[in-house]
């Protein structure tokens, strides 16, 4: 497959939404758009405004449109719509990736198709977990946006490969005779430059998980740290377990309560806290909005271990 470096000639007409049009208007591949479909098969679900955070300035929001929409009509990604918050206007289309869009990836990394992690019937089987991946991937582009601003190198290694048994890491609960427990991240990422390197663990908390298991998920890390596990499973003894509080109107003290039932489990500096309404590429590494268990102070993510 040759790839174009040319923009759309023809005239902006106006598409179908909900279907791909059976005549659409040509279009040749920019380099962009294959950086989009490549972010779409990593990310495995996006929004347009997560892909213009990463992709096109805040005042390009309609050509950012466009593009999508080419890249939909011309089946490189496909859309889901879900309905917009409080089911007042039109459903939110978030996009993912289509066979066309999955021959393109296979082309780029010199593979075969069979070999991508990506199947025709993903999306519809991760649809359930939209909202947590959407979640995830806020914090994602976060953390590349904040690398690039001071010119850190990111590494990412997302849950979908977290869990593949020759990824996983198990532990054994000394609260539980012994029991094996799985440890799976929402996400694993390191921060590195010349000097310096340092590594976490995300976990986004959306207030599904009780106290019992949390606490369970708290002495599963500690001893995955404490026992060596990690290091000899990652490469390093560094290590902070972020947990990234989603907004929850049921329980508006949730990030205080976590925190509490970690303490409990004596869990100290390894765990840290924030909320995800006060995480943005600016805040997330260089201003004090997380709490770490056993302190009173907020702390920056990079100075305040």
């Amino acid at each position: 497959m040759k790839t174009a470096y040319l923009k759309t000639t023809a005239p902006a007409t106006r598409l179908p939404r909900y279907r791909r049009a059976s005549n659409p208007p040509p279009m040749q591949l920019t380099a962009r758009d294959i950086r989009i479909v490549r972010l779409v098969y990593e990310m495995r679900f996006l929004t347009r405004e997560q892909v213009q955070r990463l992709e096109f300035s805040p005042s390009t929001a309609s050509y950012c449109k466009r593009r999508l929409a080419l890249l939909y009509h011309h089946a490189y990604l496909d859309r889901k719509f879900i309905p917009a918050p409080g089911s007042l206007g039109s459903a939110r289309a978030i996009y993912c990736l289509a066979g066309r869009g999955a021959r393109l990836i296979a082309h780029e990394m010199s593979t075969e198709l069979r070999n991508l992690e990506w199947r025709p019937r993903d999306a519809d089987r991760e649809l359930y977990f939209l909202q947590h991946t959407l979640a995830i991937n806020d914090f994602r582009i976060c953390a590349i946006l904040a690398a690039q601003r001071r010119g850190f190198t990111l590494d990412w290694t997302d849950e979908r490969t977290l869990r593949r048994q020759e990824m996983r890491s198990y532990v054994a609960d000394p609260k539980r005779g012994g029991q094996r427990v799985a440890i799976v991240p929402d996400g694993y990422f390191g921060l590195s430059d010349d000097e310096h390197s340092i590594s976490f663990a995300l976990e986004l908390d959306r207030a599904t998980v009780e106290e019992k298991p949390f606490k369970a998920k708290v002495r599963a890390y500690g001893e995955w740290k404490r026992t060596g596990g990690y290091a000899r499973r990652h490469g390093t003894d560094s290590l902070r377990v972020l947990f990234v509080i989603a907004p929850n109107d049921r329980d508006r003290h949730r990030l205080a309560r976590v925190k509490r039932w970690c303490e409990a489990e004596g869990g100290r500096s390894l765990f840290w806290f924030a909320g995800a309404p006060d995480i943005n590429e600016h805040s997330l590494l260089t201003e004090p909005i997380w709490q770490v268990a056993g302190r009173d102070s907020r702390y920056t993510l990079l100075t305040g271990g």
